[in-house]
This record gives C-alpha cells, sequence and structure tokens, in this order.
C-alpha cells in the first residue's frame, strides 16, 4: 500500500496486473492460514487492517456475534418487534439461521452504534445464547504477539477503528476517536507509523467528507472501501475500490479477470 500510495500521489497509472493484498479486521485466519502462504510464495507484502478493540480478546465484530447467537440458539423461531415488526422468522435450521443472519444484517447496519449493540445484547438474552457464548468463546482474532511477528516479516498493518462500528451512524468527534485511538494503538504495538484505513462496511454512505478530511489531518495516505472496482493513477486515495473475494476460489478467480483483463468496472 505504500507503493501504491507513491504512485497516486505522483499520478501514476500501474503495470498491468499490480495487485495489492488486504485483509480486514485482523482475524486469527490471516495468521494460520494467510501468513503461511505469502511466506511460502513470497509475496509482497500484504496488509491487515485491524479493529484493534477485538485484537487479544475473545470478542469479535458485531456481525460475528449475531452469526454465533443464530448458530448456537436452540430457538426455532425469533420474535423482535423493535426490528422485525409483526414478522417471526423460522430459524429451525442452519439455512434458516443464515437467512435470518442476512436479513438481521442488513436491518442492523444502519442503526446507530450504540442502538446495534443495545439490540444485539436483547437478542442474545431473548434466544437463551448470551451465557453459552460467554463459556465457550473461541479466539477469533489475532493477538499482539501474532501482529508484531507479522509486522516483523513484511507483513504491513492499517487501521480499521476500535470497534468497528458504522461510522457515518456516529457523532462526528466520536468517528474521529475510533479512527484516531485505533491508529495510535497499532503505531504503539509495533512501533511503525500507521498511514493507511479501511472503512467498516466499506460502502460510500459508511463515509463523509469529515472524516476524508479528518483522515488527512491525521496521517493518514490512503482509505480503502468496500466499493468493487479497479484503482489507476487518478483515483482518489482516500476512497480506493478493491475486488472481493467471493467464495468459492473459481469464482474469485472470474472476479480478477474480470475486473483485470476486461477492465469493466461497476
Amino acid at each position: 500500500m505504500d507503493e501504491l500510495e507513491g504512485s497516486l500521489a505522483n499520478e501514476n497509472d500501474f503495470t498491468s496486473p499490480s495487485v495489492a493484498i488486504t485483509f480486514d479486521d485482523g482475524f486469527l485466519s490471516n495468521y494460520t492460514l494467510a501468513y503461511p502462504i505469502l511466506k511460502e510464495f513470497g509475496l509482497p507484502a500484504a496488509m491487515i487492517y485491524l479493529s484493534t478493540g477485538f485484537i487479544g480478546t475473545n470478542n469479535a465484530p458485531w456481525v460475528d456475534e449475531l452469526m454465533d447467537i443464530l448458530s448456537t440458539t436452540k430457538s426455532s423461531t425469533l420474535i423482535f418487534p423493535e426490528l422485525l415488526g409483526d414478522e417471526v422468522l423460522n430459524i429451525s435450521t442452519r439455512h434458516q439461521k443464515r437467512v435470518a443472519v442476512t436479513k438481521l444484517f442488513n436491518i442492523m447496519l444502519r442503526l446507530k452504534h450504540k442502538q446495534k449493540i443495545i439490540k444485539m445484547q436483547k437478542l442474545s438474552k431473548m434466544l437463551g445464547v448470551d451465557e453459552i457464548i460467554k463459556e465457550n468463546a473461541e479466539r477469533k482474532m489475532l493477538n499482539w504477539d501474532e501482529v508484531t511477528e507479522m509486522s516483523n516479516n513484511s507483513i504491513s498493518f492499517g487501521a480499521h477503528t476500535i470497534s468497528h462500528p458504522t461510522l457515518s451512524k456516529m457523532e462526528i468527534s466520536e468517528a474521529k476517536r475510533e479512527i484516531c485511538e485505533s491508529k495510535k494503538e497499532i503505531e504503539a504495538r509495533i512501533g511503525k507509523k500507521v498511514r493507511h484505513f479501511a472503512i467498516p462496511n466499506g460502502k460510500k454512505e459508511d463515509f463523509s467528507e469529515k472524516l476524508k478530511k479528518y483522515c488527512k489531518e491525521t496521517g493518514l495516505k490512503t482509505v480503502v472501501s468496500t466499493e468493487p472496482g479497479l484503482v489507476d493513477g487518478k483515483s482518489d486515495p482516500y476512497f480506493l475500490r478493491r475486488i472481493l473475494p467471493p467464495p468459492p476460489m473459481y469464482v474469485f478467480a472470474c472476479e480478477l479477470a474480470r475486473y483485470m483483463f476486461f477492465k469493466k468496472i461497476s
């Protein structure tokens, strides 16, 4: 990402195909799965964007906790008028639980962050899994020892807020704190400057011009989104597009081919 930032600063186009490998959130699998592969193939330094409030804990971003709640509950139906109105969701099978997760995610994503946390707590108690999840929690995220080891071996780290909120649904002062404090925490832990940031959720409506300006003021050089597409010398460094990796792998390969070789930007 440092090389990419330098090319953007000079408004240079890239030698095709050029790829920057990025990972969001800071999941443990970045260390157990991705890191060995990056080393084995000698790939250039990847960028991992950390949500620092979860690093070294048994907690995870809210959508992962939402999946845990639905997958753990023994309830076969969900009635939650505050979110669903009169609708009753069937959650008796694994497929129906996945459908419910998607529905709840799309509803809760646009709530103010504090409201979202309250609704998650109510949902957990309502479905009788609050204590079960706490007792059986397994670490999903990296710890700081793993971050430090990777940082010492060519893996770069960027900021991704503290608690992975929807920044546009917070007071501007809280959103700025989420950005600034995650940046400072990573710098203190790895002893290196953090120059890059990833927007939680990553869509246009999740960010703002005020936050873009703040990222510039706080010393960040690039901001990545999850809006799909390519980057070129004229791209806005504070709202860069990325090609997302939909499973299975052959679908991701098709996405890469579509963007890289056919230049089809959505």
